[in-house]
């Protein structure tokens, strides 16, 4: 990845009584992650993630789903994945997504792209059907201390 600038949804549910994410296939790096994008020079972190949503699941913000006003994380590091890899460098932002209408959540829940993932998976680095979960979610886990927020 190198150089990665951009923001992510944090769409939690509780199921089985556990915290789950939405995690969203990402087809360049054949893993899932957190919906997301790299954010342009001339966007805010808001509105990258605003227009990836619209993009992705043809949702209409203020109208399905707003984002929170302020990140609930912002985030600025490295990561080096193995010893044989160049590291990474990150500026991440983390909003959390509220759907205003039932059939927004449908739309997420619907689209196969998407899977619920739990603390479990994510440190494991599997879905519950065997697909890879980016190492980049089990670091914004931590660093975000994702696993210690209530949904």
């Amino acid at each position: 990845m190198g150089n990665f600038v951009g923001s992510f949804i944090l769409f939690q549910s509780t199921l089985d009584q556990k915290v789950h994410w939405l995690a969203h296939w990402n087809y360049e790096r054949q893993e899932f992650m957190l919906p997301g994008a790299k954010k342009k020079p001339y966007e805010t972190f808001q509105h990258c993630l605003i227009s990836e949503i619209e993009k992705t699941y043809e949702l209409v913000p203020f109208e399905d789903f707003i984002i929170s006003q302020d990140p609930q994380a912002h985030l600025a590091f490295s990561d080096k994945p193995s010893p044989d890899e160049p590291s990474e460098h990150y500026i991440i932002e983390l909003f959390d997504f509220q759907a205003l209408k039932s059939s927004a959540r449908k739309v997420l829940e619907a689209d196969l792209r998407n899977r619920w993932v739990n603390e479990q998976d994510i440190e494991e680095g599997s879905t519950a059907d065997g697909f890879p979960i980016a190492g980049l979610f089990r670091a914004l886990l931590h660093k975000a201390n994702l696993d210690g927020r209530l949904s």
